[in-house]
């Protein structure tokens, strides 16, 4: 089959039950741009629902997601998402599933559409089509505000009214949350199918509202079917192919089915509405799979298990009829531990990877089940693929009983087939241990949130188990490395994200501190990998940029402001070069053409100011200041590793790392930065930013620290020892400074001249008794 049909029948969505049938297509982004750099790492956006969707994208250019519930009832934590052959990523809570392609469109719930929407941070847009008479007023339906109407136009079919525009946010999307368990529940105690019940009166959809720069379906193309039940333009014949679906009651499903051409993935990759156990759809004759998340429910609405359940091979030769069966899903994804450990988060991922292998299993169409709460999860046994191959893993996550200090967070080994054995058998000698320290600032809440992901191109996953965790806390974090070891983790505690990948090994220990002040911007090194793919500090053909992140006391870590903090930091920097303004930007990033002329002096200033937010009283505000020169083009050591990226690059013009100066403290402190000692002390870290070992190698000369007990006005010296990079510093907290927030400068040096000046003012709190 030639491309160009290939893609056209994708596009024009052979559905006859009606449904979405997305074209293979792809995104592209600028990382030659300041702003490439200028959002969050991890961008968060709310569902309509009031769930959240935390996504970072590591260095391939992979999203990692981490589904943050809005509730915490039982079952609220189950949820179902689909990779389709565009890429993109939907995630569904699954008390909505029995309404989605119905009164919910499916695009509501696209994720990779969403993130790129700037106002999805914190409210959905909506488009809301009602059934109503022309002329009549519509009503809000629950969860939703409406902002503009149109009246149905001219002529229009019967059933269809006006529509309106609104949008949904984190705390209104509860309402409807509610509303569907309500629905559902009611359903259930009467003996009827999940979703019987209409969601809204008179509303015929409600779909996501197109705005700039988002992509995405945002409604049904199921109106080409009739043109293509028999046949193509070209004459291409379409067969019909029927799938029956099942609940584990045996009754008929309603939900979601992923529907993957497994010859050529191109040819068809949709996510289709199966009603009442049926879904209908013309395609080419050939081989395919299919996986449908079926949810369980009882009768107060909640999900007491879901079943992932899939086909690895159907064969389309004509009318052909196939099921989907959850009675079928027996397996449990569970866990057999070294120490006990009660499951907060399961997940089962399934992909599938056509003939033609040219799509990694990470990138393939994917469904999953996942569970932030412990709720069952099954999958129906299946052997390898015949046709392409099957891609699949299980995570589970659980934390010690009673409030315990360790977690376990798992990965199943990647596999070809799924297997009737679900439980993850792991020992202490598969394990790494993560010894992980919590910060926070006092003025934050305790209650944070922790996630961890394994990150590896031979498995499927691309969710994060997500856990709450409250802070301060010390917690020994054990980690399997059936994949590899790498693992993606973040740390959410007040209006700050940090983002760290490490990789570990089988049998080994770690330890780890997560958002230890003083918290100041500034740059790090990464020794494994990062989760992004751009250099944060390079030169290349001219094109210099320089932006600086939230640092803490680990130099891995990439920290990021919460999108949802009540004010956010003011961020300023500018780039000098022999005195002489470049750039000006009211961020923390810099940007400048034409700096190929070696022999320049580089100064950079960049400023926070985080005094209005209300869950932060230390580190309030930050002034960095870096001099430097470009590397030279003989410096082999500093260019910048393959995998990685930057502006200006071309193949003959290789990215060269700056040789930026970096700075991580370590301050004896309590776990809220608080200290309870009248002698002081810090490790004081200084080295050069570095990616996977690249860098400068230019030798630390000096280290100094000052602290003023007096906002700034005054500063003393404190007594500093150590030599190459590696410090301690000490000095006296004064009776006079108990009860106070000082101040605290860091300076250093290194043989090629380059130099970091950065203060912190109320970097920490001194106790109101000390000893």
């Amino acid at each position: 089959m030639g491309g160009a049909l290939a893609l056209g029948l994708a596009a024009s969505a052979a559905v006859v039950g009606g449904g979405t049938a997305l074209a293979a297509s792809g995104g592209s982004g600028d990382s030659k741009a300041l702003s490439a750099m200028a959002g969050s790492r991890t961008r968060d956006i709310t569902l309509v629902t009031g769930d959240r969707v935390a996504v970072t994208t590591t260095a391939s250019g992979r999203d990692v997601l981490a589904v943050r519930p809005a509730s915490h009832a039982a079952g609220a934590g189950a949820f179902a998402s689909f990779q389709d052959g565009s890429g993109d990523r939907y995630v569904i809570p699954a008390s909505a599933l029995p309404y989605v392609g119905r009164q919910l469109d499916l695009s509501l719930f696209d994720v990779s559409a969403l993130v790129k929407d700037p106002s999805a941070a914190d409210r959905v847009p909506v488009t809301v089509s009602f059934t109503a008479a022309a002329g009549s007023s519509p009503t809000a339906p629950a969860g939703l505000t409406l902002t503009s109407t149109t009246p149905a136009p001219a002529g229009a079919p019967a059933g269809r009214g006006v529509s309106a525009g609104g949008y949904a946010t984190a705390g209104s999307g509860r309402q409807l949350a509610r509303l569907l368990k309500q629905r559902i529940g009611a359903d259930v105690k009467a003996g009827r199918r999940p979703g019987s019940t209409p969601l809204f009166q008179q509303v015929a959809s409600v779909r996501r509202a197109a705005t700039t720069g988002t992509s995405g379906t945002t409604g049904s193309a199921g109106t080409a079917a009739d043109a293509l039940r028999g046949a193509t333009s070209d004459g291409y014949k379409l067969d019909i192919l029927t799938l029956d679906a099942e609940d584990r009651s045996g009754a008929g499903a309603t939900g979601e089915v992923l529907l993957t051409n497994t010859d050529d993935a191109s040819v068809f990759a949709a996510v289709l509405p199966v009603v009442d156990g049926v879904e209908k759809v013309a395609v080419p004759d050939g081989h395919y799979s299919a996986a449908m998340l079926v949810p369980t429910y009882d009768a107060a609405g909640a999900v007491t298990a879901q079943s992932l359940v899939t086909r690895s091979d159907l064969t389309v030769s004509g009318a052909t009829t196939e099921d989907l069966d959850a009675r079928t899903a027996t397996a449990a994804v569970t866990a057999a531990t070294p120490r006990p450990a009660v499951a907060d988060y399961l997940s089962a991922n399934w992909a599938r990877v056509d003939a033609t292998g040219q799509t990694p299993v990470s990138y393939a169409p994917t469904a999953s089940v996942t569970s932030t709460d412990g709720t069952p999860v099954y999958v129906n046994p299946q052997p390898a693929a015949a046709v392409g191959a099957v891609g699949y893993d299980a995570q589970w996550s659980g934390h010690a009983p009673d409030a315990g200090d360790y977690r376990y967070d798992l990965d199943s080994a990647a596999s070809d087939e799924v297997s009737a054995d679900q439980q993850i058998h792991v020992t202490s000698g598969q394990l790494a241990a993560v010894a992980a320290r919590y910060d926070r600032d006092p003025a934050s809440p305790a209650d944070g949130q922790v996630t961890s992901g394994e990150l590896t191109q031979n498995a499927p996953a691309s969710f994060s188990a997500i856990a709450t965790q409250t802070m301060p806390a010390r917690v020994t974090d054990y980690l399997s490395t059936f994949n590899g070891g790498d693992w993606l983790q973040e740390s959410f505690t007040g209006d700050l994200v940090f983002i760290g990948e490490r990789s570990v090994l089988a049998g080994h220990g770690y330890s780890v501190d997560w958002a230890r002040g003083p918290l100041a911007l500034g740059l790090g090194q990464y020794p494994d990998t990062i989760p992004f793919g751009d250099c944060e500090a390079c030169v290349a053909g001219g094109d210099l940029l320089a932006f600086l992140e939230t640092t803490d006391s680990d130099a891995g870590h990439v920290g990021d402001p919460s999108v949802y903090a009540d004010a956010s930091p003011v961020d300023q920097a500018g780039l000098y070069r022999d005195g002489t303004l470049l750039d000006s930007e009211d961020g923390p990033g810099v940007y400048a053409e034409g700096q190929d002329t070696p022999g320049g002096r580089y100064r950079l200033v960049a400023d926070r100011d985080a005094g209005a937010e209300p869950n932060v009283s230390q580190s309030t505000s930050s002034h960095t200041e870096l001099t430097f020169g470009l590397p030279s083009a003989a410096d082999t050591g500093s260019v910048l590793p393959a995998n990685l990226s930057c502006a200006g690059q071309s193949d003959s013009t290789p990215c060269l790392i700056l040789p930026l100066l970096t700075a991580h403290d370590d301050l004896a402190t309590d776990g809220t930065g608080t200290s309870h000692r009248t002698d002081q002390r810090m490790g004081l870290e200084i080295g050069h930013v570095a990616y996977q070992g690249a860098g400068s190698r230019a030798a630390i000369t000096s280290a100094a620290v000052q602290v003023s007990f007096d906002d700034g006005r005054t500063w003393q010296k404190a007594s500093v020892t150590g030599s190459a990079g590696h410090y301690q510093a000490h000095w006296t907290n004064p009776a006079a400074a108990r009860g106070t927030n000082p101040s605290i400068r860091v300076s250093a040096t290194d043989a090629d001249g380059n130099t970091l000046s950065q203060t912190v003012m109320h970097a920490y709190t001194v106790a109101t008794t000390t000893s």
